[in-house]
């Protein structure tokens, strides 16, 4: 399998950046315990994007130690994440329409821009299912996932120093 390099540095990156969202949620008011409904849902995500992308990133590895031909390797991950991705998109905008009732200047800007390229990835892994059977789409999802967890990490920053520069 051409990818183990990719999945071993996905899982620690993955695993780098969940632990990092500890750094930030013992700094500042949120070690205190005041979190705002944003935050909780920055964090949220983070860690659901970032295991995601673990969990993603073990998948073939335990598949390939198992003996599993290659293309099922690839069928069985891409069906994971679209079954995975229709059960949590509707939730996650769920939640992001509860905060923005407690909260009118929150914006859905960053979730209407992930939507489309998730829903654009999901019928690419449609399509590595039924005709490619490859590495690559998958590998992408996995990267998808890892880019989300790091943009929450970065907003969550962006938010702790706007608090301390007041």
């Amino acid at each position: 399998m051409q990818f183990e390099q990719v999945f071993a540095s996905a899982i620690e990156v993955a695993i780098a950046t969940a632990g990092f969202s500890g750094i930030v949620v013992i700094l500042g008011q949120r070690g205190e315990g005041s979190w705002s409904q944003i935050d909780l849902g920055r964090v949220s995500l983070l860690l659901q994007s970032s295991f995601l992308a673990m969990a993603l990133s073990f998948l073939p590895l335990v598949l390939h130690g198992a003996g599993v031909p290659e293309a099922t390797i690839w069928r069985t991950g891409s069906a994971f994440f679209i079954a995975y991705s229709g059960l949590v998109i509707p939730l996650r905008y769920r939640t992001i329409k509860r905060i923005q009732s407690g909260d009118p200047t929150y914006r859905l800007r960053l979730f209407f821009t992930v939507l489309p390229m998730a829903l654009l990835l999901m019928c690419l892994q449609a399509y590595n299912i039924f005709f490619l059977g490859s590495g690559w789409p998958f590998v992408l999802v996995v990267l998808f996932e890892i880019a989300i967890a790091v943009l929450a990490f970065v907003r969550l920053l962006q938010t702790l120093w706007e608090r301390s520069s007041h």
